[in-house]
């Protein structure tokens, strides 16, 4: 086992009838007649477009919500849409609360709805002051394995407990699941045979080949790979679509809406990725929910309960509103990274602390915060995943993409104006050489008129900065000197850079990163761009540490009884110094499920 150093340290929507609040109770329709009977139709703008809206209404009460058209993300967005419309029908009343992990949506559903009810000849005031009245729900619940998250890794582990009979119950602290794996594009190293096993471990090992730092733990590797075939077995029985591609990744299926963003997603030189992760999640979730496993959303998961033995025979979901303990003879910790905590961030992994994050909201470090109460031990090499180049780190749509948004035919240079790896490479690749301490990891994109006319959004990141803006960074001159002062860069270097990758395009041969002739194009016509882009990260890895059936374990290396933990919470003994990519989903999914497996074992015991 690796070596661990110890530290210490509303609306409740739930998708099934066990214990939790349902839709609220519909109030009592106005005995005056209100607004003008008919369907009205209503736009506003979400998170990645325009949303548009028909509203029907009585005299008296919205009758129906239909969503007409949206590009809002699958899985988030717009389930955010179809669970505002159904709490404001339910409810009678536009002051239900927004969708945790989907605000931007659900705000601007409430807009649309609060356009047509006054197309309607509605009052907004009152629409908005009607009380929204929830059911109570209860102070314990008891079940046999409870997982905390919702990601790939606690739908597989909830999948795996139930089918050996466990009775399960999901925590969610957001109200829609899927973490950030349903950002995700679903693939990972797999293997569906078991005449595949070895194949899958070593190639997962060689992908990992940068160890000066963080050595992988073979035995974990092995173990991991051994219920692949399984794995890939129980995701054709929740009816999930997928391809293996090269005979060696699996790869979901993407939904027609999944589809439908890829299509609204520009890149400069590349071709977007349907992604196939919201496809994932939510098949296995509807599976789930029809083999009767019970969704509590909106219920975070805040402290384990333990008995005089050290041993976790529960956890806690404290709000303002209401504790509820839910009993339990296994508990599956599946929350996440840490990368939205910035303490925790700074104090875990402090590399990572101040890069921008495209992690799920809710990743907090809210597993690992319980698990060391418990006794658990952090791994020794904490790490921030690779992400994707991006000149605005909170306009973050192309983020799970493969490939950077910027132009292929531009020059890509590090903090020190040198040029280390093609522009083509691929964002986790990329990432090591573009680590810049004491500020957010970042590259320039040096381009001339040509090159630039293809930059998405030039004009806009232009501005802002002219404006002032704190965080973009884009600049136009005549000259190189003019750039390289405008960058704060030494010109000579920049100078040299540029000269040495416009040698380069003339003999249409990359002798030093190797990039594709087609994307040679010197830097030359006069007028010279550069644009600042932030690596922005998936998250961080590490966590705590577990064994090879997924036990969290204490400084001495013993399990804790009744814990289980999966996913990127305990991965540091999966990913070498840093990520390769295609093997997060794959940790979770496989780890969760000896986790699963272990834990409805305990329950029977």
């Amino acid at each position: 086992m690796k070596k661990a150093l110890t530290l210490l340290s509303a609306l409740c929507l739930c998708f099934t009838t066990a214990g939790c609040a349902q839709n609220p109770a519909p109030s009592k329709p106005s005995e005056e007649p209100e607004m003008t009977a008919g369907t009205y139709t209503a736009k506003a703008n979400g998170m990645d477009g325009e949303i548009t809206i028909a509203v029907t209404v009585s005299e008296t009460a919205i009758e129906k919500i239909e969503i007409v058209d949206d590009i809002e993300t699958a899985g988030v967005g717009d389930r955010a849409l179809r669970l505002i419309a159904d709490q404001v029908t339910a409810s009678q009343s536009l002051g239900v609360d927004n969708v945790a992990g989907a605000t931007i949506s659900s705000a601007a559903m409430k807009k649309a709805l609060e356009d047509a009810l006054t197309q309607a000849g509605g009052e907004v005031a009152a629409w908005q002051n009607k009380p929204v009245v929830s059911a109570e729900v209860q102070d314990e619940y008891d079940y046999d394995v409870v997982v905390v998250g919702s990601g790939i890794a606690g739908l597989s582990a909830a999948a795996a407990a139930q089918k050996d009979g466990a009775k399960v119950a999901v925590l969610e602290k957001l109200g829609i699941p899927g973490g950030t794996s349903i950002f995700s594009s679903g693939a990972f190293l797999a293997t569906g045979s078991a005449d595949g096993v070895e194949a899958m471990a070593k190639t997962w090992i060689a992908k990992n080949k940068i160890q000066d730092r963080n050595a992988v733990d073979e035995e974990l590797i092995g173990a991991m790979a051994q219920v692949s075939p399984d794995v890939i077995a129980m995701m054709e029985e929740t009816g999930t679509e997928f391809s293996m591609m090269k005979e060696i990744y699996f790869f979901p299926k993407a939904s027609e809406k999944a589809i439908k963003n890829a299509s609204a997603i520009q890149l400069a030189s590349a071709t977007p990725t349907q992604k196939g992760g919201q496809a994932l999640i939510n098949g296995i979730e509807d599976y789930l929910m029809n083999a009767g496993v019970d969704f509590y959303m909106n219920t975070p998961a805040t402290s384990l309960v333990l008995n005089e033995n050290g041993q976790v025979t529960g956890v806690r979901s404290e709000s303002s509103s209401k504790t509820r303990t839910f009993n339990a003879k296994a508990i599956i910790l599946a929350t996440g990274d840490y990368a939205q905590n910035a303490e925790m961030t700074q104090q875990l992994c402090p590399d990572a602390a101040y890069n921008y994050t495209a992690t799920a909201i809710g990743n907090t470090g809210d597993g690992i915060t319980m698990a060391l109460e418990a006794g658990a031990v952090l791994d020794e090499f904490q790490e921030s995943m690779s992400g994707i180049f991006a000149p605005d780190p909170y306009a973050m749509p192309v983020v799970g993409q493969p490939n950077n948004s910027y132009p292929y035919e531009c020059l890509l240079l590090n903090a020190e104006g040198q040029r280390p790896i093609s522009e083509t490479a691929g964002t986790h690749d990329q990432m090591i050489y573009f680590i810049v301490e004491g500020e957010p990891d970042y590259g320039w994109v040096i381009m001339d008129q040509e090159i630039a006319d293809q930059f998405l959004n030039l004009d806009e990141y232009l501005a802002k900065t002219a404006e002032n803006n704190p965080v973009i960074q884009a600049y136009k001159a005549d000259s190189i000197e003019a750039l390289a002062a405008q960058m704060g860069m030494e010109v000579s270097t920049l100078q040299a850079s540029i000269d040495r990758y416009n040698q380069m395009c003339a003999a249409k041969e990359d002798t030093d990163c190797g990039k594709e002739a087609e994307y040679l194009s010197p830097i030359d016509d006069g007028t010279y761009y550069a644009v600042k882009e932030y690596d922005l990260t998936r998250g961080n890895y590490g966590g705590i540490v577990t064994n090879e059936k997924a036990e969290v374990v204490n400084a001495q290396g013993q399990a804790i009884a009744g814990l289980y933990a999966a996913g990127i919470l305990s991965s540091g003994a999966f990913f070498g110094d840093y990520y390769p990519g295609g093997e997060a989903l794959g940790v979770g999914a496989y780890m969760g499920y000896i986790a699963g497996r272990q834990a409805a074992q305990t329950a029977a015991e």
